[in-house]
């Protein structure tokens, strides 16, 4: 076997470790999520994930160093498959109007079919306030969002340096939707679907 050979086999194992470590983080956090957004960030332990998840709190200890870090990784997972969503939406719409629709729409659905996993990110957020720890996985995740925004301004024409007052206002919005969801009102979704069409619809007239 040639020292080529050999090197190749080294990388392809390695990969195959790193590809089979990030499969277990995945599974683990998605069900630590399951958790948090029923207990939220203070009242959730190591233990609480670890009896959900089926295994030992040292398993958890070997993918992720502490509960910051665990919930880092949740949060962003969550978030990213949450922009992956709206990406599909924006590429998915044709036009001005069907983008302003589908876009709407996606966001309002999201809130009426995924509140709980919502509320985990609002309370991250806010524990980044007192949390130094959770300052990085919080500004990587905003800016992230505010690229999305970008995004959608882009298909729509205009302006992108629009993006972070859009984000703001939109933002607000969506946790105000958010926070009338959870506590059992029905039209909140509605609402906030017709207000950010409106929003949107406007600047496109405006521009």
């Amino acid at each position: 076997m040639t020292r080529l050979i050999k090197l190749e086999r080294l990388k392809d194992k390695a990969r195959r470790r790193s590809e089979k470590r990030t499969h277990k983080k995945t599974e683990l956090a998605v069900n630590a999520i399951e958790v948090l957004k029923q207990l939220g960030y203070a009242r959730t332990s190591l233990r609480d994930i670890a009896e959900h998840s089926g295994v030992s709190v040292g398993i958890l200890h070997y993918y992720f160093e502490d509960k910051v870090d665990l919930i880092s990784f949740c949060v962003q997972k969550y978030k990213e498959d949450f922009i992956n969503e709206m990406d599909e939406i924006l590429l998915a719409s044709s036009g001005a109007e069907a983008i302003v629709e589908g876009f709407s729409h996606g966001l309002s659905e999201t809130i009426r079919t995924g509140a709980e996993t919502h509320r985990l990110w609002y309370d991250i957020r806010t524990q980044a306030l007192f949390e130094e720890n959770f300052h990085g996985v919080v500004a990587e995740i905003e800016y992230a969002l505010i690229l999305l925004v970008e995004r959608l301004l882009g298909r729509l024409g205009i302006p992108k340096s629009d993006a972070l007052q859009i984000y703001l206002t939109l933002d607000g919005a969506f946790r105000y939707c958010l926070q009338r969801t959870l506590s059992g009102d029905k039209t909140a979704t509605q609402e906030f679907y017709k207000l950010v069409k409106t929003q949107l619809s406007s600047m496109i007239t405006r521009g």
